[in-house]
């Protein structure tokens, strides 16, 4: 979730994951339990404007989870709450080491929606919709509505192999308006590529299809991932998405620290400025996040 500019937060990240996240995602290394397959990884990240608040841990399945099987129900003790049934969703967060409340409300958009496949490996779907947050930290308090973004599927868990993917990065910028410009960048080893594509969703109804998306770094930093190696992280980077309609491309600076909660990548925030060259043309400019993964950028 992108926060509209008024909002104490610039954005909100919250995965979950059941099974062992991989080698795309994560390092074996990590893991302390007995078996892998019975790891439950929660990832978190609140970016504010001023602060923020992250949590990383893998808890196991068996003995900390409460799930029913062919439903939507989670229950990590009183840490996480998730639940619902099409088109409506509710999630209680807890981070009490943190002083953080957060109770969120997410009603799905109705038409069309966001789907990526490689067959046998990997499988993403973005339902677009609304989110009503009421949150508490430390002294204050609040309530946001703003459009959310709620990403749902599988990925095959290729950690046996130990074959990385070169890149998974997964961008997420928060249009005039309140819409959506979603990217997804995905190589393989040899720098083969799998999937590069993009969506723009201008508002509840209105949307277009992007057919390839481009990343051009201007300048890197560097920092270390949550298993201590030192990564690239790109600092500028311009980024485009094509289509038959039109190009929108665009300039970005990371504005905010890397966050190492995704085992082999980063989360971070960013201000961007682009331009929308079909009909009608516009300038466009905001924020937005990343989800960085992946062993090309060491």
């Amino acid at each position: 979730m992108v926060f509209p500019p008024e909002a104490p937060f610039r954005f909100l990240n919250l995965n979950v994951l059941l099974g062992m996240t991989g080698v795309s995602f994560d390092q074996i290394d990590n893991w302390h339990g007995v078996d892998p397959k019975d790891a439950f990884d929660l990832q978190f990240c609140l970016e504010g404007r001023n602060c923020g608040t992250t949590y990383k841990q893998y808890h196991s399945v068996k003995s900390e989870l409460d799930y029913q099987p062919n439903v939507v129900q989670l229950r990590l003790g009183e840490r996480l709450n998730f639940e619902g049934r099409w088109p409506a969703y509710q999630i209680r967060y807890s981070q009490p080491e943190a002083n953080l409340q957060l109770s969120m409300d997410f009603d799905t958009w109705d038409g069309f929606h966001w789907w990526v496949y490689i067959p046998k490996i990997y499988c993403h779907y973005t339902s677009f919709g609304s989110c009503r947050i009421k949150w508490q930290w430390n002294d204050d308090e609040g309530t946001i509505e703003s459009p959310a973004l709620h990403d749902h599927g599988w990925g095959r868990n290729l950690l046996p192999f130990r074959l990385p993917l070169n890149v998974f990065r997964y961008e997420v910028l928060r249009l005039t308006g309140g819409g959506f410009a979603i990217s997804l960048w995905t190589e393989a080893p040899g720098r083969l590529e799998l999937k590069n594509t993009g969506l723009l969703r201008w508002d509840a109804h209105q949307y277009q299809p992007m057919e390839h998306y481009e990343c051009q770094v201007l300048e890197w930093e560097y920092f270390a991932n949550y298993a201590g190696q030192k990564c690239r992280v790109p600092r500028r980077w311009i980024g485009k998405q094509n289509s038959n309609a039109g190009e929108f491309t665009y300039e970005a600076e990371r504005r905010t620290d890397p966050r190492s909660i995704m085992g082999d990548g980063f989360l971070y925030g960013f201000d961007y400025q682009g331009q929308w060259s079909g009909s009608p043309g516009r300038k466009i400019e905001g924020e937005g996040y990343v989800e960085q993964l992946g062993r090309y950028f060491h």
